[in-house]
């Protein structure tokens, strides 16, 4: 047994987001390779809403005790709703407005999880000290690496 997952799985209690739960001795005892939770988005509106934030925190609490994240954005269920208590039934979207939805939330999600890549900053220096006597050779030398003299300037 895992006293990991079982220190894990009192505090999510604790914090009161377990309601029911069956066959904890197999929660417990999962393998790394089995430690798999999925994220189902419903795309009913052009943007995120507070409940899908809600629940993107609770992912990332399984996430960081290596969990792998599975993140589903929801087709069927964006289309007839999920089961709820209110009053009146969900009106049925139209697939083409459910896929508009779709891309939004993935943009929005992008931007969110995936982290732009960081730019290096390029030392010319070496290239200035050498070839400092020979300004045409150097000149050739930034065409040859598509570097233009702009960007030579803003990577110093």
């Amino acid at each position: 047994m895992s006293a990991n997952l079982q220190i894990f799985f009192q505090d999510l209690q604790k914090r009161g987001l377990i309601a029911n739960a069956a066959n904890l001795d197999n929660f417990y005892q999962l393998k790394p390779s089995e430690k798999v939770v999925y994220l189902g988005i419903d795309c009913t509106g052009e943007k995120l809403h507070i409940g899908h934030l809600f629940l993107y925190f609770q992912t990332i609490r399984f996430a960081k005790q290596g969990f792998k994240i599975l993140l589903i954005l929801g087709g069927a269920t964006s289309k007839i709703g999920d089961p709820s208590d209110k009053d009146k039934e969900r009106p049925l979207l139209e697939e083409k407005q459910i896929e508009n939805y779709q891309e939004k939330i993935k943009s929005q999600l992008e931007k969110i999880l995936i982290r732009p890549k960081k730019k290096e900053k390029i030392n010319f220096a070496p290239l200035e000290y050498f070839y400092s006597d020979n300004p045409e050779l150097l000149k050739k030398i930034y065409e040859k690496l598509n570097i233009n003299q702009n960007d030579k300037k803003e990577k110093q």
